[in-house]
């Protein structure tokens, strides 16, 4: 291929890629500019939609019950383990990052289940049979901005925020390159690009001084 022809090809190589890169990233792009709005001004957008808190006392089921723990960590995540699924399958509680902690003097175990605006913290006392499940969802608008945030949201989630960023740095470089090759818009196209960079650099700086 001559050197005439491969100009044409890379363009329209980029200009494609430009175009179905934002489209890839459409709706997540709108998704992190308008929970990035919502982030920055949390006293100008109050929601109480969907927040809900609640403390059960749950009666062990028999299978549970154990009249002592073990100390091996491998015995102990297979109780943690089925007490999860317990949990899950009964009470609904569901999770994006799942620990736990024994304490087998006192016969305690102690559950935590994180996700994107919410947490439940459950305390097994095997001496009783008996636990306690303290849950909180604090609303629809604090998910929103806590999966902006990748906060509690598993790593498929994390996954995608990164996906995200690298075509939005794909869409915004070739879109660079494209204006770049178009010299009745080149200079607009740069003065616009310095002038972003100057007005990031000055909020910057009157922002810590």
């Amino acid at each position: 291929m001559s050197k005439f022809s491969r100009g044409p090809v890379l363009a329209k190589f980029i200009r494609a890629t430009h175009s179905y890169s934002s489209m890839l990233v459409l709706v997540l792009l709108l998704f992190f500019a308008i929970t990035g709005i919502t982030l920055n001004h949390p006293e100008l957008i109050q929601s109480k939609a969907g927040q809900h808190s609640q403390q059960l006392e749950l009666t062990l089921p028999t299978h549970l019950r154990f009249a002592s723990l073990p100390s091996a960590s491998e015995e102990q995540y297979k109780i943690a383990e089925q007490f999860r699924q317990w949990l899950s399958e009964t009470y609904q509680v569901q999770a994006s990052v799942f620990s736990y902690q024994f304490e087998p003097d006192d016969m305690l175990l102690e559950l935590y289940f994180k996700r994107p605006a919410g947490y439940a913290s459950v305390v097994v006392n095997f001496s009783e049979d008996k636990a306690e499940l303290d849950s909180e969802f604090s609303g629809y608008l604090a998910l929103l901005n806590d999966l902006h945030k990748g906060r509690d949201a598993g790593l498929s989630w994390l996954v995608l925020i990164d996906l995200t960023a690298l075509a939005c740095i794909i869409f915004a470089l070739t879109g660079f390159y494209l204006i770049l090759k178009q010299p009745s818009r080149r200079s607009i196209g740069n003065s616009l690009a310095m002038i972003g960079v100057f007005i990031t650099l000055f909020a910057y700086f009157l922002s810590v001084h």
